[in-house]
């Protein structure tokens, strides 16, 4: 089936639009049916609003099973522009039918360290409250370290004269078909079942004996279970290893928080699967996780966010649980993941660990989709094409 692909971009000198349609043409050369859109911005130059694009409106997010999402750096955010359309599409968010899409970023700024990770967080932010599943760069892409080896996305210099080099356009181009080839798994699969090819592989890691993210973790596996996954439970009992990632299609992270943050011995396990080189063990890969806290605001989504960040930098997907079903709201409504406060009681409460069950079967259904038991043919950039574009 062939992938339909949104790019919306706002610009009003140029450069992020020359980035947006040269995504378009990366996602329209995998096969893709692409929509090449701007958003409405009333205080653009005369030689924007001449662009052919029409506006980008909620219908076409809803069209579209993947999108890339091109603003320039305002204050290390998005556009104001941009923003507005964001927010145009909260009645389509309020009835839980913006879930599931997968989505890319990119961004300019007018110097290196201008805000650039910043607004592709920032942008990912909301995404997570749809419930999209967020793509950054390739890290196995010789281009990833080329264009300063972001993996958020892709992020570039906006020049006065508004130019884009071609290594930029080549990275955009190449960022628009991974974003095609990964939204074409994600909607080839026909969803997991206890045999078969489309049965997923599930690692559920722990790193402290800490009864809650134990509850949470069996919770998790649990759901995971339930469409038919496969699934190995890692704690401190049983030390999860790379070859536990690595054997997996999908991955999810618990752990108690520790100064906003998730506690040390996980983020070293984490940090260990940073590939420095090509694809490590999670690139590809769905992946999201579930925190304990001391109290409500204490690190319960933060923890969770720089988790985020982590994922990103291996190359996986994060795959949050957004608001996509009763169980998010009746356990405090986190979207970043599944999260226990001991304040509200010393182990986690029916509701919360509902939630982390949900989160498991999630994560079962993206693994399942996106295995490369379900990849179809031709669903690889050709190193023909792939050399071409780079040269």
């Amino acid at each position: 089936m062939s992938p339909k692909v949104a790019v919306v971009h706002h610009s009003r000198r140029g450069t992020v639009r020359a980035l947006a349609e040269a995504a378009a043409e990366g996602a329209a050369s995998f096969g893709a049916q692409v929509r090449l859109l701007g958003v409405e911005d009333a205080e653009a130059p005369e030689a924007a609003r001449a662009w052919p694009e029409r506006p980008a409106s909620p219908d076409d997010v809803l069209w579209a099973d993947g999108l890339v999402l091109a603003t320039p750096t305002y204050f290390g955010n998005v556009s104001s522009p941009f923003k507005r359309f964001l927010e145009s599409t909260s009645p389509l968010w309020r009835e839980g039918l913006l879930a599931d899409r997968v989505v890319t970023g990119m961004t300019s700024s007018t110097c290196v360290h201008g805000g650039r990770e910043a607004t592709l967080l920032t942008l990912y932010q909301t995404m997570y409250h749809w419930g999209a599943w967020t793509l950054g760069a390739d890290p196995a892409d010789p281009l990833f370290r080329r264009m300063g080896a972001n993996p958020y996305g892709l992020s570039v210099t906006s020049h006065r004269d508004a130019a884009a080099g071609e290594p930029e356009l080549t990275a955009a181009w190449a960022l628009g078909r991974r974003l095609a080839e990964v939204t074409a798994r994600a909607r080839s699969g026909t969803g997991p079942g206890p045999t078969g090819p489309d049965r997923a592989r599930v690692t559920v890691v722990r790193c402290a004996r800490d009864e809650p993210v134990r509850l949470l973790a069996h919770e998790c596996a649990a759901g995971a279970r339930e469409l038919g996954a496969e699934v190995r439970l890692r704690g401190p009992e049983e030390p999860a290893a790379a070859d536990d990632v690595a054997w997996a299609d999908a991955v999810a992270f618990g752990a108690p928080v520790r100064s906003g943050s998730m506690a040390a011995s996980m983020l070293g396990f984490l940090q260990s699967l940073e590939p420095p080189a090509g694809p490590g063990p999670l690139s590809g890969k769905p992946a999201s996780g579930f925190v304990a806290t001391a109290h409500p605001q204490a690190g319960s989504e933060s923890a969770l966010l720089s988790l985020h960040h982590v994922l990103h930098h291996s190359g996986a997907l994060v795959v949050p649980p957004g608001y996509t079903d009763p169980a998010v709201f009746a356990a405090g409504g986190n979207p970043y993941g599944t999260s226990h406060a001991r304040s509200a009681g010393a182990l986690p409460g029916p509701e919360v660990l509902a939630a982390a069950r949900h989160q498991g079967r999630r994560l079962a259904l993206a693994g399942a989709r996106l295995s490369r038991r379900a990849v179809p043919a031709g669903a690889v950039i050709p190193d023909d094409i792939l050399e071409e574009k780079v040269s």
